[in-house]
């Protein structure tokens, strides 16, 4: 055989390739939407069991190079250096991209992102090479996961929810805390307490179309904005967001996002402007020159536009470090806001009253409702957000724990479904998305 040498070779530099560029996919994952399609994630437990011991949910997100059994990994070694490991459960999802999909031979129900929009909330792909006969924003998804976990009834004694993400993942859940759908149900409902840490994102969310004063990083105005016309565009402003973030006018967002109890965490050495991981375009350029600059300037312009946030929106630094997740997660400043003082009792998952599950919460069609431990027929109530009674929708099955609602003939929205239960006046609120 000719140049046995460089086929040799060759076949090495393939192999290196496929393990160092190859992320690794989870056997595990979650079923999103009326197709059932699957979202991998890592954890390092069983979601299926019951666990008593589990006080805390920490839910990481990788960033643009979607390393997510990284990310749980940094979040394991930081749970076991505080002692915390055994109340903590750890779950990082998996925003595939294409490469991933080719790579690893997934099958025709593993969504997947084409590029990075799922930072902003963005759909997932349905169309081109790999079709997909549905598409979800990530954000929809995230809701769907942390709805699955709290009430699939595993872990009863869950009090705590830590949202987090390094990088892009910094950027989701920037964008996320805004917007999220979910919270305040099961913050009411089971006396949760939500919390977010916003980790080295290269942009943030404004509310206005102020930006900082050049060569400043606490005095804000309107800029010249001649040379960048798109300065405010969303993923950066709040002009043409995404339809996840519309379902809400602009002033709910920019309340919940104060109400809402966001960290932001930046490396005091994650301040080359040159990084080939940061973002230069030119509305991020509005915000700053390095992640860690930007991280200051968007602190300062919260007070400045909301006034003195207290400790709700507060910046830490973490000392000495670079644009390192490991070292960022493992640093005692950190570890704190991951792992803090669990001072609320939660409402137990699983008492009579709260025996009502609703899936999957985004459809295009049929929706189950499963009803347990009820002594009286429910009375059912569908509502648009304008408050409107829907009644273009059949129940195709009424068993005596279980209703099947055909809501196909529902146009595509965010609804909510009131019941009352168990012969009281007391209605139960469930939200649910029709998707077309």
């Amino acid at each position: 055989m000719r140049y046995p040498f460089l086929i040799f070779f060759a076949f090495l530099l393939f192999s290196f390739h496929k393990i160092f560029s190859q992320n690794e996919v989870s056997g595990k994952y979650f079923l999103v939407g009326e197709t059932e399609y699957k979202i991998t994630y890592f954890s390092p437990s069983n979601l299926s069991f019951k666990n008593n011991n589990i006080k805390r949910m920490i839910i990481v997100l990788h960033g643009n190079s979607r390393t997510a059994l990284t990310r749980q990994n940094d979040i394991i070694q930081a749970a076991n250096s505080e002692n915390t490991y055994l109340e903590t459960l750890i779950i990082s999802p998996h925003f595939i991209g294409t490469q991933e999909i080719i790579d690893n031979n997934l099958d025709d129900y593993h969504l997947y992102w084409k590029d990075a929009g799922w930072m902003e909330g963005g759909n997932s792909n349905s169309s081109g090479a790999y079709p997909r006969d549905e598409s979800f924003s990530s954000f929809e998804v995230m809701d769907d996961i942390i709805s699955q976990v709290i009430l699939s009834e595993n872990f009863p004694n869950l009090s705590q929810i830590i949202l987090t993400g390094f990088s892009g993942g910094g950027q989701f859940m920037n964008r996320y805390a805004s917007s999220n759908r979910i919270q305040e149900d099961f913050e009411s409902e089971y006396n949760l307490d939500f919390r977010y840490i916003v980790a080295s994102p290269s942009s943030y969310l404004y509310f206005n179309s102020e930006r900082r004063v050049d060569g400043t990083t606490d005095q804000f105005e309107v800029p010249n904005s001649s040379s960048c016309g798109i300065y405010n565009n969303y993923k950066y402003g709040t002009f043409q967001m995404n339809q996840y973030m519309k379902y809400y006018h602009l002033d709910t967002l920019i309340n919940r996002y104060k109400r809402r109890k966001i960290s932001y965490g930046v490396g005091s050495r994650d301040n080359n402007p040159n990084s080939s991981s940061m973002d230069d375009t030119c509305p991020a350029m509005f915000q700053g020159s390095h992640r860690l600059e930007r991280a200051t300037v968007f602190v300062n312009y919260l007070n400045h536009f909301y006034g003195d946030l207290g400790e709700n929106h507060k910046l830490y630094i973490a000392q000495g470090v670079f644009h390192n997740s490991t070292v960022f997660y493992n640093k005692n400043i950190i570890k704190n806001l991951l792992f803090p003082e669990i001072t609320k009792t939660s409402t137990p998952l699983g008492i009579e009253k709260n025996k009502i599950r609703v899936y999957p919460t985004i459809t295009s069609g049929k929706l189950h409702i499963e009803i347990h431990n009820s002594n009286s027929k429910e009375k059912l109530k569908i509502v648009d957000i304008f408050g409107r009674e829907v009644k273009n929708f059949k129940i195709i099955s009424n068993d005596k724990d279980r209703l099947i609602i055909d809501a196909s003939t529902i146009p595509e929205g965010l609804y909510f479904l009131f019941f009352n239960t168990f012969g009281n006046s007391n209605d139960k609120m469930r939200k649910f998305i029709i998707r077309k």
